[in-house]
């Protein structure tokens, strides 16, 4: 059960984190999410992810990990961008009615689905994915929750 967070920690690792004063580039503040998600959240790394900014949030007890990356798509369409950055046999499901095509992960081929959204929005493709959630129930109630965070870019 523990393939999802290598991955992503290993992905994650791949990005090369940038200097000292890149607070300003995170997507979302940690007060906007703790406030949003109803968990105290603080910036944990702050980096140049593989779409653009991108922040990873983390609880006191770096029991919930929350990553966000946003920026121009760099592959023909959010699509093909899923399918390059997700192991083979990744399955997205599409959001019905979502102005923005969001899709939710709905099944992972190394475990357990984890809450992750994606969306396509001005150009920007949005990705962003929750470590430390388990069971059916609540990653469908946390993929809820980030739904309804403010679309990117605004």
């Amino acid at each position: 059960m523990k393939q999802p967070i290598i991955l992503v920690a290993l992905a994650w690792g791949l990005i090369a984190p940038t200097g000292a004063g890149a607070a300003d580039t995170c997507p979302y503040t940690a007060e906007y999410l703790s406030e949003q998600l109803g968990v105290k959240l603080k910036v944990v790394t702050q980096m140049r992810g593989m779409l653009g900014p991108a922040c990873e949030y983390a609880d006191d007890k770096r029991t919930l990990k929350i990553a966000v990356d946003a920026g121009p798509n760099p592959a023909p369409s959010a699509e093909a961008w899923r399918k390059m950055s997700s192991p083979p046999k990744t399955v997205w499901k599409a959001v019905p009615g979502d102005a923005d095509k969001a899709v939710v992960l709905e099944s992972y081929p190394n475990g357990d689905p984890y809450p992750a959204v994606s969306y396509e929005r001005k150009n920007w493709l949005v990705d962003i994915n929750v470590l430390g959630v388990r069971g059916a129930a609540a990653v469908a109630q946390w993929n809820g929750k980030l739904l309804k965070l403010k679309r990117l870019p605004q």
